[in-house]
């Protein structure tokens, strides 16, 4: 459709509208002017706006964005916002929202639901040029994992084969209930997208990629019917130059959804870390004599960040891979893993036991009977914070770790926070060069 026929169509406001009988199947749109509008049919999303019509063989209708209230379109319908970021990076997307020809529902589910999914055991959705991919645990979530790897943004292709439960992340499905996200940004067809130096603005999550990435668990909360999964807490693997970065800023940026980080041998850490972040727990692995962050040309690799934020006292690890040039390995991967399983140990919520049902006297004759209120709102789960005072410092070069005596001393060069037992074991092998991985299969 063109700019002056969408033009033509456009409906100045939604109240316009609002006087028009539609069916009860209608989808409910809210205008800019706080009016809802039901539309019967809604065909399709264009960079300018929604196409919609009141019935079958009606005209078609231009909606613009500006004319929708998108945060109540991303409370209401978030496959349709995420269908929106879409539409404004340039798409037209056909969306077919109405009753069938058996006079079934409109169903705003359905856009992004495809007929047999590419990845068996996975459900995505794409929002603007970044696929999402989620495998929802075989109970109910109580968190997620993000898988975020990768040079140039395809996360994904690391974890696709993954098996619910049962693979190499499945720990994290069967012991804490949480459900695998991945993605992929990658864009092949650019030689700009290459360059090494040259970072893409999806690492910033300020810049659209939080929103989208806090949209799509939004989506898959709708298209799974799984209540709570946009809020959930959120654990995360970052490895490489995107996944790293990504993972340390979005870690940053929301520290109240983060339970905890682990990066491996990163750059681009720009995001300035603060007293909520310090609180995050993030183990920071890097190679001992990697170059990668030189090559990128980022100043904000592990060692300066480190530095930085030591005022702050942070719950930040440092852990010097032995030997380490940058290269991923089961060693690595080994670390990582058992430092995430440590900290959601930690911090995760505690599931909450089932509601007992009670029997209740049934009411006197003619007495009103007395209605239960409703429950409110749970809202995102509390993290447990960790007490910095019963931690230890650890020493990079011997691998020595001595109990905290002062929690409000800023560590020295060279020294850094272990925050348990169990870390301090991983740790200190990791550091030194004794830390052995087993065979995978044997790592569920």
């Amino acid at each position: 459709m063109s700019t002056a026929s969408f033009s033509r169509l456009l409906v100045p406001t939604l109240l316009a509208l609002s006087f028009v009988a539609t069916p009860l199947s209608a989808i409910p749109l809210t205008g800019a002017n706080g009016k809802s509008v039901e539309f019967p049919f809604v065909d399709s999303a264009t960079p300018k706006g929604l196409v919609v019509r009141m019935s079958a063989d009606a005209q078609a209708i231009g909606l613009t964005w500006d004319k929708l209230d998108l945060a109540a379109l991303e409370r209401d319908h978030p496959e349709i916002y995420a269908i929106h970021l879409r539409a404004k990076a340039g798409e037209t997307v056909p969306l077919n929202l109405g009753p069938s020809a058996k006079g079934d529902p409109a169903s705003p589910s359905s856009p992004d639901k495809p007929v047999e999914p590419r990845y068996p055991g996975w459900t995505e959705l794409k929002i603007g040029k970044t696929e999402y991919m989620l495998q929802a645990p075989a109970t109910k979530p109580r968190g997620i994992l993000l898988i975020s790897q990768d040079d140039f943004g395809d996360a994904f292709r690391y974890i696709q084969n993954h098996q619910r439960g049962s693979g190499y992340w499945g720990v994290f499905q069967t012991k804490f209930d949480m459900a695998l996200l991945s993605y992929n940004t990658a864009d092949y067809s650019s030689g700009a997208s290459q360059d090494p130096t040259k970072i893409d603005d999806f690492v910033f999550p300020e810049k659209g990629s939080g929103k989208a990435l806090f949209s799509a668990l939004a989506a898959f909360e709708k298209k799974l019917n799984l209540p709570g999964l946009a809020d959930l807490p959120i654990a995360i693997y970052g490895t490489d130059r995107m996944g790293a970065a990504f993972a340390y800023n979005l870690a940053q940026r929301h520290p109240e959804r983060i339970l905890a980080v682990s990066l491996y041998d990163g750059g681009f850490y720009d995001a300035e870390p603060t007293e909520a972040s310090a609180k995050v727990p993030i183990l920071f692995m890097w190679g001992q004599y990697s170059n990668r962050p030189e090559l990128w040309g980022t100043e904000n690799s592990t060692l300066p960040v480190l530095a930085k934020a030591a005022p702050l006292k942070p719950l930040w690890t440092s852990a010097r891979e032995f030997r380490g040039r940058g290269t991923m390995s089961d060693v690595v991967e080994h670390f990582a893993k058992q430092y995430l399983i440590a900290m959601v140990e930690a911090r995760m919520p505690k599931a909450e036991p089932p509601v007992e049902k009670t029997e209740t006297e049934p009411p006197a004759d003619g007495a009103a009977k007395e209605e239960a209120p409703a429950p409110e709102p749970a809202g995102p789960p509390v993290l447990t914070e960790i007490n910095r005072a019963e931690g230890s410092i650890g020493n990079v070069e011997t691998g020595e770790a001595i109990k905290i005596k002062d929690s409000d001393a800023v560590l020295g060069e060279g020294e850094t926070y272990l925050p348990n037992a169990t870390v301090i074991r991983y740790w200190k092998d990791f550091v030194l060069g004794t830390l052995e991985a087993p065979p995978r299969t044997q790592m569920q």
